[in-house]
């Protein structure tokens, strides 16, 4: 309910790069046409139609697809115990739906709450392994770094602890994260994830901020590895907005980029299933 619309754009018609200087398709947004996508808004103007529909939509029916949506107003406008007192109340009047958890779940966050937001973002993935098209895993994940309840990665690597080398061009890390259902992710749902819930965090987390930071360089990898190296350029320039400390590792990993895209391109347009970051998520249950 409090997603941007990162994932959603399959009605966008874009082209990027990859790292052999073919056309591809990227998923969503890239490039350029990213960029404002990463960083805080600051006006909420642009929330106030959309508040006022919500609110004249609970006011004619106060169905449970209403309340969750006047929750999501709440949250944006920073009405943080407003909110989960709506919540709760959704929870007894509806019980057991796995929107109100995660929104809970975001707002307990957002309150500095950081154990009980990770009881409802871990109970909102019980009720829907499948809600934000898989990706809870990372909020999860995030909630559990803030709290210490993980080991720390190994230095210059964010929470997620991916190995893409040293070299100008990264490798394929040999260990990825686990899914929400405790199975091995590929590149792709990796890719989906950061793009996910990262676009959804900056929404509330202005720069700088560590654990971004470092999740920004992590996506911005990916894109250079096996997606867009347009947008693999943006992000790790986000990255450094963010805090990044890998700044000779990210002037690196842009002159490759640079040097990609000062190549001739191929008139190949790589087909569906070549790129590993070009697919679609399956819509969500």
């Amino acid at each position: 309910m409090l997603a941007t619309t990162f994932p959603a754009s399959a009605c966008i018609n874009e082209f990027g790069t990859n790292n052999q200087g073919e056309y591809i398709k990227p998923i969503g947004y890239a490039g350029q046409h990213l960029k404002p996508a990463l960083v805080t808004p600051t006006d909420k103007n642009a929330l106030i139609e959309w508040s006022g529909h919500v609110v004249e939509g609970v006011r004619k029916a106060p169905s449970f697809f209403n309340l969750i949506n006047l929750s999501a107003v709440l949250i944006r406008f920073g009405k943080l115990p407003e909110a989960v007192t709506l919540l709760k109340f959704i929870e007894q009047k509806y019980p057991g739906k796995y929107q109100t958890a995660s929104n809970i779940g975001t707002a307990y966050e957002l309150m500095g709450r950081n154990e009980e937001a990770l009881e409802w973002i871990s109970e909102g993935m019980r009720r829907n392994p499948d809600d934000h098209f898989g990706t809870e895993w990372l909020h999860a994940l995030i909630l559990k770094a803030k709290l210490g309840k993980f080991p720390a990665p190994a230095p210059g690597r964010s929470i997620l602890n991916l190995d893409f080398g040293k070299e100008a061009m990264p490798k394929r890390p040999a260990l990825l994260s686990v899914g929400n259902r405790g199975q091995q992710l590929s590149l792709f749902d990796l890719g989906v994830a950061l793009r996910y819930q990262l676009g959804e965090r900056i929404h509330f987390v202005d720069a700088p901020d560590p654990l971004v930071a470092g999740m920004l360089l992590d996506w911005a990898n990916l894109e250079l590895l096996a997606g867009s190296v347009e947008s693999a350029d943006v992000l790790y320039d986000a990255a450094i907005r963010y805090g990044s400390k890998e700044a000779p590792m990210i002037s690196k990993r842009k002159a490759q980029v640079a040097r990609v895209l000062s190549r001739p391109k191929s008139k190949r347009m790589v087909k569906d299933g070549e790129c590993e970051l070009c697919k679609f998520p399956k819509p969500q249950s």
